[in-house]
């Protein structure tokens, strides 16, 4: 039987890094996982749309590339694969230890310069933010996960439709005496909410999660769950 191929389908982005974030990835995953072929697609906003990333494949596995549970993972890929006439999704990237694991080195490598974690007297962990309770509350797990590996306590904190605000987390911790302050990114990819946690006050700011070898990990990870 011939091995089935993976399509990565991502939100899209007018800007290059999300659009270089996935494709390094794809790359990687595509060194872990010899022998597959590997696409990538968008949602919306840039080409190749997902007809376009799928077609002539069949039985493909499609990973929706997402951190959160949001529309795009519930409806939006699950109905490409639908009018794709064949496949399987997996689940989106999700609540795992490979996220927290990078989201943390992010922070180590940005807190190194004030003497790594012991110079920041609070933690937050910005998140983009979602009007889906169950999005909340992956980021609420993620958060406690990165406390257990950092051994310090972490405000979840979003930069729209839910609260607090990075910002408002970030005064807070000061309020409470708080000297320094620094963010750990939620995010996969350079871009506006990227930008946005640079005007919250804090005194670091972690890089994005990015093509870090822990993402194309639990990409290949995603991809075994659906085929074995």
């Amino acid at each position: 039987m011939s091995t089935r191929p993976l399509v990565l389908l991502a939100h899209g982005s007018r800007r290059p890094g999300p659009s270089s974030v996935l494709s390094r990835t794809a790359e990687r995953v595509g060194t872990i996982l010899p022998g597959v072929e590997v696409r990538t697609g968008y949602i919306e906003l840039q080409p190749p749309d997902p007809a376009t990333a799928l077609e002539g494949l069949v039985d493909p596995v499609v990973l929706p590339f997402f951190l959160a549970r949001g529309y795009h993972v519930v409806h939006d890929v699950p109905a490409a694969v639908e009018r794709h006439g064949s496949g399987t999704v997996t689940g989106h990237l999700g609540v795992e230890e490979h996220l927290v694991e990078a989201v943390a080195q992010r922070l180590h490598e940005a807190s190194a310069p004030l003497g790594g974690l012991a110079g920041l007297d609070h933690i937050v962990l910005g998140a983009a933010g979602s009007r889906q309770a169950v999005a909340l509350e992956e980021v609420e797990t993620i958060t406690r996960l990165l406390e257990a590996r950092l051994g310090r306590e972490v405000t979840p904190a979003y930069l729209s439709a839910a609260r607090p605000s990075v910002r408002d987390a970030v005064s807070t911790a000061r309020a409470r005496g708080a000297r320094r302050v620094g963010v750990a990114t939620y995010l996969l990819a350079e871009g506006r909410f990227h930008r946005a946690l640079h005007s919250t006050g804090a005194d670091v700011v972690a890089a994005p999660i990015g093509d870090h070898p822990a993402l194309a990990e639990l990409v290949a990870h995603r991809y075994r769950e659906q085929v074995a």
